[in-house]
């Protein structure tokens, strides 16, 4: 399993990856198959070249594939990072409840990291450090503040103005490390 939120936050100018089609009604399935097929959406949910709106559609389906998805293990990883995926963009679209999202998909993750099979292992050290950009990210939404509505008083030059969002996705502001070396005085 890649760690994904860190990609799906940064934009990266690329073509959409179709989503995987939905197995015909009745139809013969392999064991692993929407095992596969929900790893499949959460790669597109994860993508940078896909909307939010595409992201948050790509882990609903991936959520409901998963669902079918026999092999426990993989049922696990797929939903902690599926439902990281749609905590991400549910926050940035402003729909459904991404905290409660977050908090299962930590949850999972940390299930993941000690997992017969998965711990020390890459899968579950994956699983360890895509929990720890959720709570970054968690972190940093919750800490940044809301724009405040301007009072009636405030002249229009004094609104500041929005950024234009590029063609991708909007990034949510990562912390920066703190330097060990000071910054120079300025000078005047």
């Amino acid at each position: 399993m890649a760690v994904a939120l860190a990609a799906a936050l940064a934009p990266l100018p690329a073509p959409a990856a179709p989503a995987p089609p939905a197995p015909p009604a009745g139809s013969e399935v392999a064991p692993n198959q929407y095992c596969n097929q929900a790893l499949q959406y959460e790669k597109t949910a994860a993508s940078d070249s896909v909307t939010r709106q595409a992201s948050y559609d790509s882990a609903v389906a991936g959520l409901s594939a998963n669902q079918r998805c026999n092999d426990a293990q993989m049922r696990l990883v797929n939903e902690a990072y599926l439902l990281s995926m749609r905590a991400a963009a549910a926050h940035e679209l402003k729909i459904g409840n991404w905290q409660r999202d977050m908090d299962r998909a930590n949850m999972l993750l940390t299930q993941c990291t000690n997992w017969p099979g998965l711990k020390g292992k890459l899968a579950g050290t994956n699983c360890a450090t895509q929990r720890q950009y959720n709570q970054i990210m968690t972190k940093t939404i919750t800490t940044v503040p809301s724009p405040r509505p301007a009072s009636s008083g405030a002249s229009p030059a004094a609104i500041p103005t929005p950024p234009v969002p590029g063609p991708a996705r909007t990034a949510v502001p990562l912390p920066q490390p703190v330097s060990p070396n000071p910054s120079p005085s300025p000078r005047r």
